[in-house]
């Protein structure tokens, strides 16, 4: 026995035991309390209804999915149909429903490592996945069901698929291109971004190839096909509603222009914008959520800001001049195809500018190891490698430590919701708290009743749905609470704690409890 553990670690290098514990770690982070402090707010609530009534056979699997932030469109059903076949396996509830999201973001770590070790040397990919492993951005969108979240690894396995289809030497092309057909279709139904920047992407590498072989198009046909097959709910709903759902995409896209902007402030809000999303994936470090800067008492965002601009737009200078200096056809292949994306998704965000958040650098996750990767590279070429061997060590561990510093802050902050500590805006709803919050309500209505529920209207706006899908399962129906309401069914009244219990100047009819940082009151 001895002999043959011995045998199987001298097969296994260093760098795959390394990978192992990298990949622990993430599953760690991703999945530390994962059920009580799932997000559960409003959209996450709508969801929940949706593929519950699916899972009871209420209702047929949707045709669409959900809307796209600010628009009519809707997008692909890709999203809800996961979360279905989740919960029908796993259980008719919030956390089972989010699992495929936590899976695709688990498998995305040694996914990365396959897709850098393209281009770069064990060492370096190694290091790199590490970065991707704690990245808190990456950890974050792992802990919650949302349409975006699983776009890191449908992305990643799209260009993975289209390199490996163009590179020479590879006897696997069809699995590849069936691969890529899978990953284009799913990920162009899970942001509306991905519904121009994957096609687009797989149309230009594959025409621009065939100039010098036409052969290569039978592989963009296998994609083609399998992507239009993963579509076809969609094309069903088009053809029942007339084009209804096309005509508010293009609607949407126009809405989503500031007209009385100029293309040069578009330009610089979209280089803010890139910058910022590139320095949050790798670092934690948020300036904003909304890409604004704030030029007054906030010279330690400008500072980031402006190493920012040197990280990303420098190491796409050394990229690109990596790119067309490269011999080696299939890292050629690797570069021209990465640049070629990131080119379109910098290119069409451009008129998108002022409508971009840090959610949308999803799509472009896998960009800032990409740059790190570039910078080490050429570092190591101009300067003694263990100088540089020895700074990069102490700028990856540093990265390490701030995306630490921001996981552990959220799960503190997370604690605190759950103690009742953590009072002011409410921006998150959790599931634990979600759950205290609807046991009240069912443990104070009758089965078959209707539990009017009213309060602060923040509150309400994020947690009204999920309590919706949560009492239901005890036969209650939430109802939001109108002027004209007689009070003489269950009146609850939720809104964030008070500081402190007035309770002698409380009204005797009233039962209140407080469920972290929550106050529900029951009016008998």
């Amino acid at each position: 026995m001895t002999n043959r553990f011995k045998k199987i670690f001298n097969r296994t290098t260093i760098y795959y035991w390394l990978l192992a514990l990298i990949f622990l770690v993430g599953l760690f982070l991703r999945t530390y309390h994962y059920h009580d402090w799932l997000r559960f707010n409003a959209d996450q609530g709508r969801d929940a209804i949706l593929v519950g009534d699916v899972v009871n056979g209420k209702n047929s699997w949707p045709l669409l999915g959900p809307k796209a932030g600010g628009t009519e469109f809707k997008l692909g059903p890709a999203f809800y149909y996961f979360e279905i076949i989740s919960a029908k396996i796993f259980g008719n509830y919030p956390d089972k429903m989010a699992y495929p999201d936590l899976l695709t973001s688990l498998l995305c770590i040694p996914l990365l490592f396959l897709f850098l070790r393209k281009y770069f040397e064990k060492k370096l990919s190694v290091a790199l996945v590490a970065l991707f492993s704690f990245s808190f951005y990456a950890i974050q969108y792992s802990r919650f069901a949302w349409n975006p979240n699983s776009i890191p690894f449908w992305v990643t396995l799209a260009l993975y698929g289209i390199i490996n289809i163009i590179e020479k030497k590879n006897n696997k092309k069809i699995i590849w291109s069936i691969i890529a057909g899978l990953a284009v279709g799913i990920g162009m139904q899970l942001h509306t971004t991905l519904f121009v920047f994957l096609p687009l992407t797989t149309i230009i590498v594959f025409f621009a190839l065939a100039i010098k072989s036409k052969k290569i198009l039978k592989y963009f046909f296998i994609i083609l096909t399998i992507s239009l097959f993963l579509n076809v709910p969609q094309f069903i709903d088009e053809y029942q509603t007339h084009g209804k759902n096309m005509k508010a995409f293009f609607g949407g896209m126009k809405t989503k222009q500031k007209k009385e902007s100029s293309i040069l402030a578009d330009l610089l809000r979209d280089t803010s914008c890139w910058t910022q999303g590139n320095i949050e994936i790798i670092s934690g470090y948020e300036i904003s959520d909304s890409c604004s800067i704030k030029t007054s008492g906030y010279a330690q965002d400008l500072i980031i800001l402006a190493f920012g601009l040197i990280f990303v737009f420098g190491g796409m200078a050394i990229g690109f001049n990596y790119f067309l200096k490269e011999i080696d056809f299939n890292k050629k292949a690797f570069l021209g195809v990465i640049f070629l994306y990131l080119g379109i998704a910098y290119v069409i965000f451009i008129p998108l500018a002022f409508e971009l958040s840090m959610r949308f650098f999803l799509v472009i996750i896998f960009s800032p190891f990409l740059l790190a990767g570039f910078w080490v590279k050429f570092l190591a070429e101009k300067f003694p490698k263990k100088r540089i061997f020895v700074i990069a060590i102490i700028i990856f561990i540093s990265l390490i430590g701030l995306n630490l510093y921001f996981i552990q802050k959220t799960f503190a902050t997370n604690s605190e919701y759950e103690k009742g500590k953590a009072k002011g805006k409410v921006d998150i709803v959790n599931l634990g708290e979600l759950e205290a919050i609807s046991d009240f309500i069912i443990a104070n209505s009758n089965k078959n009743s209707q539990a009017y529920l009213g309060g602060n209207q923040q509150v309400l706006f994020k947690a009204t749905k999920s309590i919706e899908f949560l009492v239901a399962k005890a036969q209650i129906e939430i109802v939001p609470i109108r002027k004209n309401d007689d009070g003489q069914r269950p009146l609850f009244t939720l809104t964030l704690a008070r500081k402190k219990n007035n309770s002698s100047n409380s009204n005797i009819n009233e039962k209140e409890a407080r469920l972290g940082r929550f106050l529900i009151i029951l009016k008998k």
